[in-house]
């Protein structure tokens, strides 16, 4: 829990550092509110990485149609007809690379649009309770002249003490609400594209998730990522490119130095996550390779591309091996953060009706008892806010990893509501 939170952190007060942005000059009457897929179209049609994606694919449709109108004298190249095939590949492999990094910018988005609405609410829990405590504290302080009871000295400490302990946490709130609004409009495409943007929302959403954890469930939604990856579709067709290469290689018969597709494209092949050692040890990933020019006589030159050959097709079985420990812990870190979820759940209605009766308390101060209650209170809804924001990332994620096989509708069309129950897709 604490790792995680410290990730938000960093996260936010890197992009915070980066953009060193004065919030005050946006007036409150231009702010734009919006609800998270509102977000994701904007984001869709405006973030620089999703534009340089459609960029790449739409150099790889130009390049196909170059060689689909080559001057005749081009045209008795041996290896025309596995370049053609290569190019039109390469078209499905870039559109792979859009539709990457449009689910990858998808979550960053979703991440941060939360980030927000959690911000929003322990803002707006600890301003509540600093409310509270300034109250008893001065009601005390009246009491304790009067009365100069050493019971009364030391309950008027333990508030004090208190008071100090929700201010540094509403401060950390505060900044924190303007880093996660900075980091959502990073993800939407730059502040100088959004403007101020506001989430609609103001409350996290709540949802079932006891249907998710069923060994055969996680096995079909693991096996139908594997084929729905961007990165295992990337990998599959680079094998066919690669494999197409082996027969541009032994067209050439006579040329002592040829040239591969990797002398006028690029596979874009993008690994599977980041190598991690220590507690959260996750594999090295391997990539895609292929010189510009293999040299030498046919039978070497071919030799050259059946190796690169062997390369790729052993990509592509780690690429596979990789998504199913992907899904796999993603599936993993939602049942970790599940069980304290629902615990909480169970008692967040007790607990809210404790912190509001005790907040709308007439004039009357908090007794020691009623105010470890009040505090108690707090601190147990500040971890229900947290534990449900981590539950809402790590379906995100899972939304991420499966490519929306899995989805409760966040990023992508839903597979199953709120509820948990299946949506039939037509």
């Amino acid at each position: 829990m604490d790792k995680y939170f410290n990730k938000c952190c960093s996260w936010m007060i890197a992009v915070a550092g980066i953009l060193c942005f004065p919030w005050q000059a946006f007036s409150q009457e231009n702010t734009k509110q919006m609800t998270l897929p509102e977000c994701l179209t904007f984001m869709k049609e405006n973030h620089p990485r999703v534009k340089a994606a459609e960029a790449s694919l739409r150099a790889a449709m130009a390049g196909h149609e170059g060689l689909n109108h080559l001057p005749l004298y081009a045209r008795l190249s041996p290896d025309l007809k596995f370049r053609k095939q290569q190019s039109q590949i390469s078209i499905e492999v870039n559109d792979a690379a859009l539709q990457q990094q449009v689910r990858d910018t998808a979550y960053g988005v979703a991440h941060c649009y939360y980030l927000v609405v959690y911000a929003g609410q322990q803002k707006q829990l600890t301003e509540e309770i600093i409310q509270v405590l300034e109250k008893n504290i001065k009601a005390l302080e009246l009491k304790f002249k009067v009365t100069n009871n050493a019971s009364d000295q030391k309950h008027l400490q333990e508030l004090k003490l208190g008071l100090v302990e929700a201010k540094d946490k509403y401060a950390l709130a505060v900044t924190g609400f303007d880093r996660a609004k900075s980091a959502l409009m990073e993800e939407m495409g730059g502040r100088y594209r959004t403007g101020n943007i506001m989430p609609k929302d103001t409350e996290l959403p709540e949802f079932k998730i006891m249907n998710f954890f069923e060994k055969d469930f996680i096995i079909d939604i693991t096996e139908k990522s594997v084929n729905a990856r961007l990165e295992a579709i990337k990998s599959s067709r680079a094998v066919d490119i690669t494999s197409l290469e082996v027969d541009a290689q032994n067209s050439a018969r006579f040329a002592p130095k040829f040239r591969t597709f990797a002398n006028g494209s690029d596979l874009h092949y993008i690994p599977i996550g980041v190598q991690s050692r220590g507690e959260d040890f996750t594999p090295e990933q391997i990539t895609i390779e292929m010189p510009p020019n293999l040299v030498g006589k046919r039978t070497y030159r071919v030799q050259s591309a059946q190796a690169y050959l062997d390369r790729a097709v052993n990509v592509n079985e780690t690429t596979r091996k990789l998504i199913r420990l992907e899904v796999g812990n993603a599936f993993q870190q939602l049942k970790e953060t599940h069980l304290r979820y629902q615990e909480l759940k169970k008692h967040q209605p007790t607990l809210k009706n404790n912190l509001d009766n005790l907040a709308n308390k007439p004039l009357k101060f908090l007794t020691e008892e009623e105010a470890s209650i009040f505090e108690r209170a707090g601190r147990m809804l500040g971890n229900y806010n947290q534990t449900l924001l981590i539950s809402i990332d790590n379906v995100i994620d899972l939304e991420r990893a499966t490519n929306g096989i899995f989805s409760l509708g966040f990023t992508c069309p839903s597979t199953h509501t709120m509820d948990g129950l299946p949506v039939e897709r037509k």
